[in-house]
């Protein structure tokens, strides 16, 4: 037998879910029996199926460093994405809370400009680097569930190069820190089911999480769902009021600053403005089936059935399967449930590896793995930047992709506005990638200013009324101000948000902070 299917000899194949043991001093639960010791933290010992497999070590950090190595490679290949724009200013304004993200993201951003300034490719690495840990996590998925050597290979290998791992570690956002914490928890929670996890560490990984995507909070809802229903005995030790009150402390930082700003996140994501990434929901299940990788949909359906045919691992599985559902009811964008399908195609790694166990076997695997490198390939222009910008203009790759469109054009934006900005007290801005872009790149502008998101708490103190406006159309500008006078187009290499917008000089009608709640009305949600 080859050596990639090889399983450890502790760990024998089999299809069914394996029972709990019985011994002495053995209790009730379900398929199975309970020791009756438990852990420190009161975490129930409950027997998994026996010693795991030994860490595919040096094959998962070739999975590792080949991956990382195509995400830095092209790290830098266009420019700063608007949200990352965003997300840099952020790191400047660390406080309990921001508008639609976490303040994890701000404290990374932060990070990153202490060690690398403000180099891209340096703000990048973080992104990167939680991949290599979401990549290291699927590998330990595996193995956690009795998978061998080419369990975790396949588990690693199929997730380090699924297009959503792939594209959204091309970015520096919240969506790479939730897909690594998302892992993380259902890991914990897995170790958990199986006996041999901690609350403890369950609790910090949520909290931490929560702190980073908000989305997480679905998670964890059908999580405690399944073991109320399924693993009661899990539920009912100190160990998990242990957990709720760890990621409670965690989270109390921001749930203080959402009470000081009227929950203004709560109101955020319940009235939602239209999206440049928004999905009708028959897009949201292609798209959700596409980031996963089309070829390895059936590998996270063995998963998701693995996981729910067994009682003791029923709640993982009620979580990969009830997430999707509830975003797709909720209208929730697909790469939200797309942390929960890389579990799943994590533990359909082990049934598959497991079933390849005869020659025919291991060649039908071997055209699965072949057919989706091939899909891999076709799709990496869309994904990474890999294609230089006049071809991937010309083959309409960034007509088709916003992400690259908002990588377009900032530094030229600023170099704009400062041509136009003489005599200004204050420069304000419609949106967010405005406003980042001209903190970033503006040299010699006045303060900037925007009520876009969180921006509109960093209100800068401006005593003069002469502004420059930017993306401001004359009908949204006559609440604030008066004698708008247009001076220019934005312009930007590409179709994009921003392209043809107005940039235009006026007098505010009183100061900017007298003025401020009339510019967030016309700024919008």
């Amino acid at each position: 037998m080859p050596l990639l299917f090889r399983h450890g000899p502790s760990v024998a194949p089999r299809t069914e879910p394996l029972p709990l043991p019985d011994g002495p001093g053995a209790g009730s639960g379900p398929r199975g029996h309970l020791a009756a010791a438990g852990g420190a933290d009161g975490t129930p010992a409950v027997a998994g199926p026996g010693a795991a497999a030994a860490l595919a070590v040096w094959p998962l950090l070739a999975v590792v460093v080949a991956k990382s190595a195509l995400n830095l490679a092209f790290a830098s290949r266009y420019g700063w994405q608007r949200d990352e724009l965003y997300y840099a200013v952020a790191g400047l304004h660390l406080q309990g809370g921001y508008v639609e993200f976490g303040p994890a993201t701000a404290v990374l951003s932060a990070a990153a400009r202490v060690l690398f300034g403000w180099s891209l490719i340096g703000f990048r690495s973080f992104a990167v680097l939680a991949g290599a840990a979401t990549v290291v996590l699927a590998a330990l998925v595996a193995r956690e569930l009795g998978g061998g050597r080419g369990a975790q290979v396949i588990a690693a290998a199929a997730v380090a190069f699924s297009p959503l791992l792939l594209g959204s570690n091309g970015l520096f956002q919240p969506v790479s820190f939730d897909q690594a914490m998302t892992m993380l928890v259902l890991w914990l929670a897995l170790r958990l089911a199986l006996g041999r996890g901690s609350w403890l560490a369950l609790g910090a990984a949520a909290g931490i999480g929560l702190e980073t995507k908000y989305t997480l909070a679905v998670v964890l809802i059908l999580l405690v769902a399944g073991f109320a229903a399924w693993r009661r005995d899990v539920l009912a030790t100190r160990g998990f009021l242990v957990a709720v009150l760890v990621a409670g402390a965690l989270m109390a930082p921001n749930l203080i600053w959402e009470a000081g700003h009227g929950w203004i996140s709560v109101h955020w994501f319940l009235h939602q403005p239209a999206s440049a990434t928004g999905e009708t929901r028959l897009q949201y299940i292609n798209n959700l089936l596409q980031q996963l990788n089309y070829g390895v949909v059936v590998v996270a359906v063995l998963g998701a059935v693995m996981l729910l045919r067994d009682s003791r691992l029923r709640p993982l599985g009620l979580t990969v399967v009830g997430v999707p559902v509830a975003y797709f009811l909720l209208g929730g964008k697909s790469y939200y449930a797309g942390p929960v399908v890389l579990f799943a195609l994590a533990a359909g790694a082990v049934p598959l590896a497991r079933w390849a166990t005869r020659r025919w076997r291991r060649a039908a695997v071997g055209v699965l793995l072949t057919g989706c490198a091939v899909s891999v390939a076709f799709w990496l222009p869309a994904t990474l930047p890999v294609l230089p910008l006049h071809t991937a203009i010309q083959q309409g790759i960034v007509k088709g992709r916003t992400d690259y469109q908002d990588e377009l054009g900032w530094p030229a934006l600023a170099a704009q506005v400062g041509r136009l900005a003489g005599g200004a007290d204050v420069v304000v801005t419609i949106n967010y990638g405005e406003a980042g872009a001209l903190e970033l790149f503006g040299h010699g502008l006045p303060p900037v200013a925007s009520a876009d998101k969180t921006f509109r708490y960093w209100q800068p103190a401006v005593s003069g009324r002469n502004a420059i406006l930017v993306g401001f159309p004359e009908g949204k500008a006559a609440g604030f101000c008066r004698g708008y006078t247009l001076l220019g187009r934005i312009q930007m290499p590409t179709a994009n948000q921003e392209r043809g917008l107005p940039i235009a000089r006026c007098i505010l009608d009183s100061s900017l902070a007298a003025e401020w709640p009339q510019i967030i009305q016309a700024t919008g949600p």
